[in-house]
């Protein structure tokens, strides 16, 4: 069972909000995006534990709620588009995990105007709600 196969993907690049900024205050700039999106992983990586608990509320709301918005075979499924459509698979999501845990090696966190990127390896462990053995996945 795969059914974190694209997590990474999924919570590794964040478009984050920053000031616009003249030329002279580019390292100004580039400094408070990093902050932005610093805190922006921390609410995911927070989500991320609630859903790995069975609690997807949470994750689920961070994500756009429009008409636009996709997963791309996120968590066991095809691709799904518009709010309803992933909020199902988010719920999916959420009742196949119980108990999980999760250590994070951030390898790099960038950002620069309105683009930031992730790269981690995420090592994951729960249980599936019903079944005794612990599940682990590890994620690049």
């Amino acid at each position: 069972m795969n059914i974190l196969k694209h997590l990474l993907i999924t919570t590794s690049l964040f478009l984050i909000g920053c000031r616009e900024a003249n030329s002279g205050e580019l390292k100004k700039v580039e400094t408070t995006a990093t902050q932005d999106l610093q805190a922006m992983i921390a609410k995911v990586d927070a989500a991320q534990l609630e859903l790995q608990n069975g609690r997807p509320e949470a994750f689920k709301a961070l994500w756009s709620h429009s008409d636009d918005i996709t997963i791309s075979g996120g968590f066991g499924g095809t691709v799904e588009k518009g709010w309803e459509s992933v909020n199902r698979r988010l719920d999916w999501v959420g009742a196949h995990f119980s108990h999980g845990t999760n250590k994070i090696e951030r390898i790099v966190a960038r950002a620069n105007g309105d683009l930031g990127y992730v790269v981690q390896i995420e090592h994951l462990r729960f249980h599936v709600p019903g079944q005794e053995k612990e599940s682990t996945r590890d994620y690049r």
